[in-house]
């Protein structure tokens, strides 16, 4: 659940240089945290549903669209003018984020049971945390009272220490979700570094690119390698792949060290590929 967004992807032919010029190749696809997690389930082969808001523009019409031919179920409510996001794509495949983030919003009203009715988890995204925290604790709480757990992917470390952690941290525990996801930097602006703090949900995956991604428990902590990637061409949505394919495999009945490599190999295909959406 959260916002849709269009990604308009840059990929640099070179470093980028102040008060230079060069071309780029241009691609634009639907985008954001919750677009993405659905269209990489379902890639899996597992039935998603995406909900939330969606600019009320003709924009948002090809990426609602374009999100129906991947086999992706929307339901969203729609207003005001899509979210851009513009995204360049070093030469190293590490990439740097442009957001725009539209007219319109959601409201705690807008939530609907139907949005979790016969979900196997909920994911909630960490910048949508900040920007719609009411609407992001009204489906959290759907969820909990139809018994579906809620995953929640992190905002970016900066984002996370220009809120406040400690506020950032009340935000998170207001969700009460069953799994935390995060990467090295946001795991440390949250105090993740040592035994899980007592708002932590009982799972914490910390994924940190090429070296092994950490399983916080409360019993302890674990480490799963990442596999060798062949060819890493964009990083834009990695953490959302990895995200999807932790869930369908978690959900799916798989061990949790197995689920945390089904959302390495979903990565590594979004990895080889340009923008956030795998092919």
């Amino acid at each position: 659940m959260g916002k849709l967004v269009a990604d308009q992807v840059l990929e640099l032919s070179g470093p980028l240089v102040v008060g230079g010029q060069q071309r780029v190749v241009r691609t634009t696809t639907a985008g954001g945290a919750p677009a993405n997690v659905t269209a990489n389930v379902a890639r899996l082969g597992v039935p998603a549903r995406m909900t939330g808001w969606a600019g009320a523009d003709p924009a948002a019409d090809g990426l609602l669209a374009a999100l129906a031919g991947r086999g992706v179920e929307t339901v969203v409510v729609r207003r005001g003018r899509t979210p851009l996001s513009t995204v360049l794509v070093h030469p190293d495949g590490e990439r740097t984020l442009l957001s725009d983030g539209g007219e319109g919003g959601l409201e705690p009203a807008d939530v609907r049971t139907g949005w979790v009715a016969g979900a196997a988890v909920v994911h909630l995204d960490g910048y949508d945390l900040l920007r719609f925290p009411s609407a992001l604790r009204m489906a959290a709480s759907l969820a909990r009272d139809a018994g579906v757990p809620v995953s929640v992917d992190a905002a970016a470390a900066a984002r996370i220490e220009g809120h406040g952690a400690g506020a950032y941290v009340e935000l998170l525990a207001g969700l009460r979700p069953d799994v935390l996801l995060c990467n090295a930097d946001e795991a440390d602006a949250l105090g993740l570094a040592g035994d899980l703090p007592g708002w932590a949900p009982e799972l914490v995956l910390v994924h940190a690119g090429a070296r092994p991604t950490r399983v916080l428990t409360r019993a302890g902590a674990a480490e799963v390698a990442v596999e060798p990637v062949a060819s890493v061409r964009d990083t834009t949505g990695c953490g959302d792949a990895f995200a999807a394919g932790v869930l369908a495999g978690w959900r799916g009945g798989a061990s949790v060290p197995d689920a945390v490599r089904a959302g390495h190999a979903a990565a590594a295909v979004v990895a080889g590929v340009v923008g956030a959406q795998p092919p």
